[in-house]
Order: structure tokens, then C-alpha cells, then sequence
């Protein structure tokens, strides 16, 4: 049984009944094994055709190679004119001895050259008219063992035609002088290393990646594009001073407040845009950079700035960042008269909804929280992560009544296969409304561990695989739940990471950053490891787990506790039913 290259017959592709039973034949034959046959090669370099084809070349060692053309049909001519007419078709003057014999001097060409591997292999050509009697005596144009009719094709095996051909080939080489240089009766070319660079040399196995440089490009390219699309929403709230703008997430509401914040500071408005992440005020302020009358900042940096005259010794107290600084801060505002900004632009709103932030908000913007001009943008249902004190939004409504709303409902940060694994895994209600990012043929992993040692040789194996999809340790971050020094990165040993993990705030070229969730909240990376994930079932958890794993845009990667995986199940067969 032959090895058949393709594997299988595409009748769309080539629809010749011919064809198909002469593919069967050689791949089911017993008498063809250890032959290799290549279907439907394409011919660049024709000698009369732009393109053309060969329909089999045929392997065997021991014998050589046979490039064989296949005619189906019921009736073959040739005409006074010396035109030849097959079935239906118009007149031609190339018979099908020319083109089978054509498509072998193309492939001959190709194998001698360096690495073909022709060497003294013989090589002839064939028609086979599979549907039709064919029975010529002393042509002059063909040998007569290099046409066979269906008559022979209904009596031998497709294996003794192809040999008798070879065979006789053969014997005609012995007999002539212009050969004997280079062929030897005796000779058993091609053996099995000469037939394997034939077929490299005429059909070959590759593989190609992406080079790394445009993929990181076209990745995001990809992010910055589809967030575009979300630029909509803008026409709605440039017509409303004070609306609050809801979506899961990674639908693009931190790329939304920064163009917001632009426009507003294009018309010439001072703008405050803030957040309650430090490193995601980082980002912020380093995104606007060179953006004129635009502030970026953490809500408590801001603060900071203006409250320089807390006491030392105030600083180590518990409510500090709740009290003592938003109380500073709202002093030095009262005591400066005039609001510093035009618009307030706060992105991840749900985790400022305490009364003494709001204090501070409505003294920075001109007008106030009830009339001034501000946006909110917020996963108002998911991602309020940090204790606000059981305010809530309410708290906001309380001061300035209902507010317009809108909602961003396409994830244009993730893949589809990751938005699809957040929205089963968080009970997302609504879910997205769909993914505007492209498939990359990626899923989402989930590695199970029982003890510390397991998941710390998980977690080396899968950073260790990561680089080498592709990923440049700086796209990767390790989140956890548990702070730094307890968790699988903070405490990972392994040679080959050790010293290559940092933490985020603190990370440098050639390392992977790894942080809590909480301090990685309103930011993504192209991969995401989320680790020492322990159970799966309370609020909080999985609160915690969806904002982990919506971090992702490329690759994400759980190691999850083999005892966490009950609550996990649950959850997701439960998403199946909904």
C-alpha cells in the first residue's frame, strides 16, 4: 500500500473519475508498498505552459520514477489532420504522449538540480487511458510499453502496470550507448535515501511561524484597532455632561476614557483623568503623556500631591488612605477656591464609590458632581474588587440623581476563545455581545495541581513553553490572589526562572512580571499565568478569577488546585445550561 501525498482525494479539486480510481488503486494495492505517490503536482517552471500539472508521480525503489497522465475518456482520436480529440473535448495537436512527457522533463529539471537528488535514478513518463481501448502498433511518437488502455488497467493490478513500465523503461536504457554512462542495468536507484529528497525536492514538508517582531505588530495593531470601534459610544456621551459608560471586561473602556480625556483637552478643558489602580494610573499617565491640560494619575497619588502636609506620623494609620488623606486633600482644594479642572474623567469607577473620595472629586471639577461635567467608565456589576465600605454606586445616585448610561458590550481585548472561557467561567450576564478580535487558533489552558512543589514545576514548565510560542518574557505576567510573597511566582525556585521573575512596578527587560490581581486590575498582557487558584465557588473568588482572567488578550494559562475543580465544574456546566 502506497504512501499517497496528498493522503486523500479532494473530487472537488480534481473531479476525473480516472484519477480517483487510479488514487485508490495505488493506496489500497498491497503490491505498492514502500512506493510514494505524489497527486496533482503543480508544475512552476512548464516548458510550454504557464502552470501546469502532473497528475501522479510515482516512487518505487529499486525501479525509478514514472510520471503518469490519466485520460478518462470513453473515446480517444486522432484525426486526418493529425489533431488529436479526446471525448468531447476541441482538437489539439499536443497528444497526451507530449504532455505526460512534458510534465517528466519538468521534473527531471527539478531534480538536478543541487539537493534533487536525481542522481542515476531512471525516469520516464506514461499515459494511462483508464475508460478507453488504446491499442497503436509500431508508433513511432511513444514506445508502446508507455501506453496503457483500459483493457490492462481492467486485467493487472495497478502495481504490475506501473513495474512493467519501469521495467521496460529500464531495459531500453541498457540497450542504449547514449546511457551507459550512467545507468546500470543492475543498479536498484532510487534507494530509500534518494527517494526521500525527491520528494523534499518536489513536494516538501515545511513549517512557518509568524516572525516574532510583526507578530507582536499585528497583535496590537489588532487591540488598538478594534478599540476603535468603540469610539462610538463617544458620539453619545459628548452630548451628555455627566454619564456613566458599563462593560465587562475588555471591552475597551480604559482606551475610551483616554480618547475622551483627549477630546475634552483638544477643545482646550483642563482634565483630571484618574483611577484607583497605581499601576494603571501609571499606564495612564504615561499613555497621555504629551497630552496638554490633561492630569493622569491614581486617585490617591493625586491626592497625594495635594495634601503635602500630612504628618509623618499619620501615615500609619489604618484609615489613612479612607481619612486622613482625602480629608488633606479636600482642605488644600477648598482652601485654593477655584476647581482645578474643567472635566473629570474616571476610569474604573466602582472602586471610588466611598464618600470621602466623592468629597474630593466634587471639589476638583468645576460645577461639582451634580453639574459639572465628568464621566464614569466601570464594570459596575464584576470587578469591585477593593473594600469601598458597602457604599456602592448608590452613594453616587444619592448626590447627583440618575445618570445617563451606556454600555460597551464587544470585548475587543481577548481572542475569541479566551472571551468565550471568561464568559463561561464568570456567569457574565449579559455576556459580550461578541469578540472583534480575530482567532488564533489558541485555548485556554487550565493545569491542575496538589501541592506547592506541582504547581511551582507547572508554572516553570509553562513560562518555559510560552517563550517558546513566541512570547518575549516582558508580554507575560503571573497574577495570583495571594500577595507577592506567598504566592507560586513570589516563591518560585526553579533554575531557570529564578531571578527572572519580578514584580510588577519593578519589572526589567528579559523578566516576567508577576503581581496580585488586584494590582494588575485595568490592565492586560498578551499572556496571562494565573496562579494558586485554591477553590472556586465563593463570590469573591470568583470575582477574582474572572478579573485575573480577563487580563488576557493573546494566551491564558490557570493552575488551578485539583480540589478547586468541583466548584470549577459546576460553574461551567452550569453556564452550558443557561
Amino acid at each position: 500500500m502506497a504512501r499517497m501525498i496528498p493522503p486523500s482525494f479532494d473530487p472537488a479539486v480534481t473531479p476525473s473519475p480516472g484519477e480517483r480510481e487510479v488514487f485508490q488503486r495505488l493506496r489500497d494495492d498491497p503490491g505498492t508498498e514502500g512506493w510514494t505517490v505524489l497527486h496533482s503536482l503543480g508544475i512552476a517552471l512548464h516548458p510550454r505552459q504557464i502552470q501546469g500539472e502532473a497528475d501522479f508521480v510515482i516512487i518505487v525503489p529499486g525501479k525509478g520514477v514514472l510520471v503518469l497522465e490519466v485520460k478518462a475518456h470513453l473515446q480517444v482520436r486522432r484525426l486526418p489532420s493529425g489533431e488529436w480529440r479526446l471525448g468531447s473535448q476541441p482538437p489539439s495537436t499536443r497528444s497526451p504522449f507530449q504532455q505526460a512527457d512534458e510534465a517528466m522533463h519538468a521534473v527531471r529539471g527539478k531534480l538536478k538540480r543541487p539537493g534533487g537528488g536525481a542522481g542515476a535514478v531512471p525516469m520516464t513518463s506514461a499515459v494511462l487511458f483508464t475508460h478507453s481501448r488504446f491499442a497503436v502498433s509500431g508508433a513511432m511518437e511513444w514506445h508502446s510499453w508507455q501506453a496503457l488502455d483500459t483493457v490492462a488497467f481492467r486485467s493487472r493490478s495497478i502495481a504490475a502496470l506501473v513495474t512493467s513500465v519501469l521495467d521496460a523503461h529500464r531495459m531500453h536504457l541498457a540497450a542504449t550507448p547514449a546511457a551507459a554512462a550512467w545507468f546500470n542495468l543492475a543498479s536498484a536507484a532510487p534507494d530509500a535515501g534518494q527517494a526521500d529528497r525527491i520528494i523534499q525536492a518536489l513536494r516538501p514538508s515545511f513549517e512557518f511561524a509568524e516572525p516574532q517582531r510583526l507578530r507582536r505588530q499585528r497583535m496590537e495593531h489588532e487591540t488598538e484597532a478594534f478599540t476603535q470601534q468603540q469610539y462610538e459610544v463617544l458620539d453619545m456621551i459628548a452630548r451628555n455632561r455627566r454619564c456613566l459608560v458599563d462593560g465587562a471586561a475588555g471591552t475597551g473602556k480604559t482606551y475610551v476614557a483616554v480618547e475622551a480625556a483627549r477630546r475634552f483637552a483638544a477643545e482646550g478643558q483642563r482634565v483630571l483623568l484618574c483611577c484607583f489602580n497605581r499601576h494603571l494610573g501609571r499606564w495612564l499617565k504615561e499613555e497621555t503623556a504629551g497630552m496638554q491640560g490633561v492630569v493622569a494619575a491614581s486617585f490617591h497619588s493625586y491626592m497625594t500631591g495635594l495634601a503635602q502636609s500630612v504628618r509623618a506620623a499619620d501615615r500609619g494609620k489604618d484609615d489613612f488612605y479612607t481619612r486622613v488623606l482625602p480629608e488633606a486633600a479636600l482642605e488644600t482644594l477648598m482652601e485654593k477656591g477655584e476647581p482645578p479642572f474643567d472635566v473629570l474623567v474616571i476610569d474604573e469607577a466602582q472602586d471610588l464609590m466611598r464618600e470621602s473620595y466623592l468629597d474630593v472629586l466634587d471639589f476638583a471639577v468645576r460645577g461639582g458632581l451634580s453639574a459639572g461635567r465628568w464621566l464614569g467608565f466601570g464594570d459596575f456589576t464584576r470587578q469591585a474588587l477593593y473594600d469601598s465600605g458597602g457604599e456602592g454606586m448608590d452613594i453616587l445616585h444619592k448626590r447627583v440623581g440618575e445618570l445617563p448610561a451606556f454600555t460597551l458590550r464587544h470585548n475587543c481585548r481577548s481572542v475569541p476563545d479566551i472571551t468565550f472561557y471568561v464568559e463561561v467561567t464568570s456567569a457574565l450576564d449579559p455576556g459580550y455581545a461578541g469578540t472583534l478580535r480575530p482567532s488564533n487558533d489558541r485555548q485556554a489552558t487550565n493545569l491542575w495541581w496538589s501541592d506547592a512543589e506541582e504547581q511551582q514545576r507547572l508554572l516553570a514548565d509553562r513560562l518555559t513553553e510560552l517563550t517558546k510560542n513566541g512570547f518575549l518574557p516582558e508580554d507575560i505576567v503571573v497574577l495570583s490572589p495571594l500577595r507577592d510573597e506567598l504566592s507560586a511566582a513570589g516563591t518560585c525556585h526553579a533554575p531557570r526562572w529564578k531571578g527572572r521573575l519580578t514584580p510588577l512596578g519593578s519589572a526589567r527587560p528579559g523578566s516576567v512580571r508577576y503581581g496580585t490581581v488586584h494590582a494588575f486590575k485595568g490592565l492586560d498582557s498578551p499572556a496571562v499565568v494565573l496562579t494558586d487558584i485554591a477553590s472556586f465557588g465563593a463570590e469573591r473568588e470568583r470575582t477574582l478569577f474572572y478579573v485575573g482572567a480577563s487580563r488576557a488578550r493573546d494566551e491564558l494559562t490557570v493552575l488551578m488546585s485539583r480540589s478547586a475543580r468541583p466548584g470549577y465544574t459546576k460553574q461551567v456546566q452550569e453556564a452550558g445550561r443557561a
